[in-house]
């Protein structure tokens, strides 16, 4: 009695197919986080150098058991730093014991908003120069000589999202911000510090308004515009362009 054939056994994909499907993993991937990649990015450089020019070289503290949250650009934050020289002489001690909150790219000092971005609230870290940049506000460099050896052990707090959406409705109310620039000199206070940024809303969802646009939502002036982009064409009834609501 003949038993019949068996069949062989099935055959492992060459390498180059494997190859290949890996590659289509990671460019799929890579497609996937793109958006929050381009939600974390910021208009200045990043910083986690070596210590030299702008970006400081960084020192993790403490950090919390479970992560909260993680601010991104325009977040209002609220932190606690002290400054120091390199001999342990305080530069900044005025928001020690008190909360400063700022948006991120506010700060006199180069270099810290970008370390702050994406940290888990809760994170305490030390900055280190070892030559730091000239502060933003040039009356500052006679309290913070450029080329300074210098350390900031800043502590990220929370973050205040509504004065993001204060910010986009009245950015020059004094109620909820300091009309003045956050400089090395600026008196303590407990308002937030705005940078001179213009809000800017990803425009991922086509019904979202920033608040240099008019549309049919929002228009205080009454003309009608498009939603999206463009402009209205000629009334073929009427002529008139832009149309007037009634």
């Amino acid at each position: 009695m003949k038993l019949p054939p068996t069949s062989p056994p099935p055959r492992a994909p060459p390498p180059a197919a494997v190859h290949r499907r890996q590659l289509l993993a990671y460019g799929l991937t890579s497609l996937l986080l793109a958006p929050a990649r381009r939600a974390l990015a910021l208009p200045f450089g990043l910083g986690g150098g070596a210590g030299g020019g702008v970006n400081p070289s960084e020192e993790v503290l403490s950090r919390p058991d479970l992560c909260q949250a993680r601010p991104i650009d325009q977040d209002f934050v609220v932190v606690r730093y002290v400054g120091r020289f390199a001999d342990g002489t305080p530069f900044d001690t005025r928001y020690a014991d008190r909360d400063l909150v700022y948006e991120l790219g506010a700060f006199y000092l180069p270099g810290v908003d970008e370390l702050l971005v994406g940290r888990c609230v809760g994170t305490k870290l030390r900055l280190r120069w070892e030559s730091c940049p000239a502060p933003v506000a040039a009356a500052d460099a006679a309290l913070l000589p450029a080329g300074s050896a210098i350390s900031l052990e800043i502590e990220l707090r929370s973050i205040k999202y509504s004065l993001f959406g204060e910010k986009m409705r009245n950015a020059s109310s004094t109620y909820w911000f300091n009309p003045e620039r956050l400089t090395l000199a600026s008196a303590p206070d407990g308002r937030g510090h705005a940078s001179s940024r213009t809000p800017f809303l990803p425009k991922d969802n086509p019904f979202a308004i920033s608040p240099s646009e008019i549309s049919i939502i929002s228009n205080p002036s009454g003309l009608l515009k498009p939603l999206l982009s463009g402009q209205l064409p000629d009334n073929p009834f009427t002529g008139d362009d832009p149309v007037k609501i009634p």
